[in-house]
């Protein structure tokens, strides 16, 4: 098991072994980008920039996926914290159109990862509902 934080044990590290880390970052080659963060944002980061022939250095302070992305419920969906229709009256429609848009291009992206990379990670896709607990 990796440890993470101590306070709570992640479900999804709970049986994978702990990440050998290496350094095989070469003095001599320069790098296009570093990316700092071994988390889903650091390598999917890695990843685009990789397939378009940029040179990276990923640098991680612990575990690959160790801090939000080890401990999260990996639930994905185009709701976010602040409503469309506050993003909506405080900047356009167009805005909440392209914030929208974004999100769901993001899950695809991640859908798509794990098609072409072959991870096995019990991607699934479910129904949601979004409900109001008063008539406001």
């Amino acid at each position: 098991m990796i440890q993470r934080d101590g306070y709570q044990v992640s479900l999804w590290q709970d049986s994978v072994l702990p990440y050998e880390s290496s350094n095989n970052a070469s003095n001599s080659d320069p790098y296009d980008v570093i990316i700092v963060g071994g988390g889903i944002t650091g390598l999917s980061t890695a990843i685009l920039l990789q397939e378009q022939g940029k040179k990276c250095l990923l640098l991680e302070a612990h575990t690959l996926c160790f801090g939000t992305t080890g401990g999260t419920t990996a639930h994905l969906n185009t709701l976010l914290d602040t409503p469309y229709t506050t993003i909506r009256k405080n900047f356009s429609s167009d805005s909440a159109r392209l914030i929208a848009d974004a999100t769901a291009e993001a899950i695809q992206l991640i859908r798509n990862n794990i098609r072409r990379y072959n991870i096995e990670c019990d991607f699934e896709e479910a129904d949601a509902y979004l409900f109001s607990q008063d008539d406001t």
